[in-house]
């Protein structure tokens, strides 16, 4: 009796023993069964988000342009309804997955309205995120800042960056109390082109009043006025003969001159150089040395010549006679005006002029160029504000806008042209056109009430250096 009695309580104890560990089995199988689901749900998730990004555009920060505004048109796609995005600036590693934020995000999302871009409202993110797959923790964010958005809307997404960083993207979303990261993706502006391509070689431009619907006195040159300038840079001492630039121009009486501006080593010449018409032959030569130039400075030269020209008017010139060309140079790194000088030439009307720039020799850069021609002289305060604008712009300012206002609001001016080298991305193009605007017969206020624009083709390649 006593062991029937043991062999029935053993019996009960192990029944209870398996029930027991079947309970705990059966919760241990409800708790991992809900884990892999909302692992599933959120792989799920991941799975089926888009990111799109649209071509870099940027502009360079000064004074130094080693840093640089990125820009990217973003647009995400996503079956939840809002995405939570943290961007941030951070240089590449071996494997970016692994690369994290930090509180110097340095990146920014703005969003559209009527009234252009608006800056997305961003909040602080201080939390764990983990990956989707087996719940893995990647990251303890703390204190940097992220943004809520819409599915399937763009965005921009804006940058600081220097040539060696990337744009990392990271896009959570928040599911059972835990944040995951749906996916990443980094922008490599680098690749894009990030830096400024500027000009140093290209072929000549023809600016020829039967291209246009101009009545003498003529387009490019006249005894009223005439002036040129432009930016450039030494990058290297020149060990040749090295021009910066070539005006020749051809006037009615077709005794053909040319200004020009070169370099030798580090020193910078000007001169001027006649012949007698299309025989070529040589009437006379006067040059002199304008200034020892700086590796890597920007500088901007520009030359006036005219008969009813007030030099003393001109960006950093002095009063000058007025059969005469009158060149200064200015250094952007000084902010002086560092050197003027004069040039004897005869007064003339022109048809044609012929402009080349720089050299294949990668020697000198140049960002920009303008011309502007004189009607008459009641005001000129439009003629020096073109070269004024240049200027107090600096070289990597697109100024085509400002000239383009300039001339639509004065009646003393024929024509303005104008050249921009500067591309932001790689391959720049092989040739780029200058833009003219013109005032038909001169007075645009008593014939049009707009200028005409024509493009100046270029007839040679140009040759592009990364600043």
């Amino acid at each position: 009796m006593p062991s029937a009695v043991t062999n029935l309580l053993i019996i009960i104890a192990t029944v209870i023993i398996t029930l027991s560990a079947f309970a705990i089995y059966s919760t241990f199988l409800s708790v991992q069964g809900v884990t892999f689901l909302q692992e599933e749900n959120v792989i799920s998730i991941s799975k089926t988000v888009q990111v799109v990004v649209s071509q870099v555009s940027f502009k360079g920060l000064p004074p130094s342009y080693n840093y640089f505004n990125v820009s990217y048109l973003l647009w995400i796609n996503s079956p939840t309804k809002y995405v939570t995005v943290i961007p941030f600036v951070a240089s590449p590693r071996l494997n970016p997955f692994y690369t994290l934020p930090s509180n110097s995000q340095n990146a920014s999302i703005f969003f559209s309205t009527p009234n252009g871009y608006t800056s997305l409202k961003s909040f602080v993110f201080s939390n764990n995120v983990y990956l989707p797959q087996q719940s893995q923790l990647i990251a303890k964010t703390n204190g940097v800042y992220a943004y809520n958005l819409t599915s399937n809307r763009s965005y921009i997404l804006s940058a600081k960056v220097s040539n060696s960083q990337i744009i990392v993207l990271w896009i959570l979303y928040y599911y059972q109390g835990k944040w995951y990261r749906l996916d990443y993706t980094y922008l490599n502006p680098s690749n894009a082109g990030v830096g400024v391509y500027v000009l140093s070689g290209s072929g000549n431009y023809v600016g020829n009043s039967k291209n246009t619907n101009f009545t003498p006195p003529h387009q490019v040159a006249n005894q009223k006025g005439l002036g040129f300038g432009l930016w450039f840079k030494l990058i290297s001492n020149a060990t040749t003969k090295t021009y910066l630039f070539n005006e020749t121009i051809t006037p009615t009486d077709n005794k053909n001159f040319s200004i020009l501006a070169w370099v030798i080593g580090n020193k910078l010449y000007v001169g001027i150089y006649s012949s007698l018409g299309n025989t070529g032959n040589k009437l006379s030569t006067n040059q002199t040395y304008l200034l020892t130039l700086s590796p890597n400075n920007w500088y901007f030269i520009n030359f006036s010549l005219g008969s009813i020209l007030d030099f003393s008017k001109s960006p950093g010139s002095q009063l000058s006679p007025s059969q005469s060309v009158n060149f200064t140079i200015y250094n952007l790194s000084s902010q002086k005006w560092l050197n003027t000088t004069t040039l004897g030439v005869g007064e003339s009307n022109g048809y044609i002029s012929i402009v080349k720039f720089g050299s294949s020799s990668a020697t000198i850069t140049i960002s920009q160029a303008y011309f502007v021609t004189l009607q008459n002289k009641p005001s000129l305060t439009n003629f020096y504000n073109v070269s004024s604008i240049m200027f107090k712009d600096g070289p990597l300012y697109n100024n085509t806008y400002n000239y383009n206002r300039t001339i639509v609001s004065s009646n003393n001016l024929y024509a303005i042209g104008y050249w921009y080298f500067i591309y932001p991305s790689y391959p720049p193009p092989s040739t780029i056109p200058g833009i003219l605007w013109y005032w038909p017969i001169g007075n645009g206020q008593s014939n049009t009430k707009y200028p005409q624009i024509y493009y100046i083709p270029e007839q040679g390649y140009n040759t592009y250096v990364l600043i």
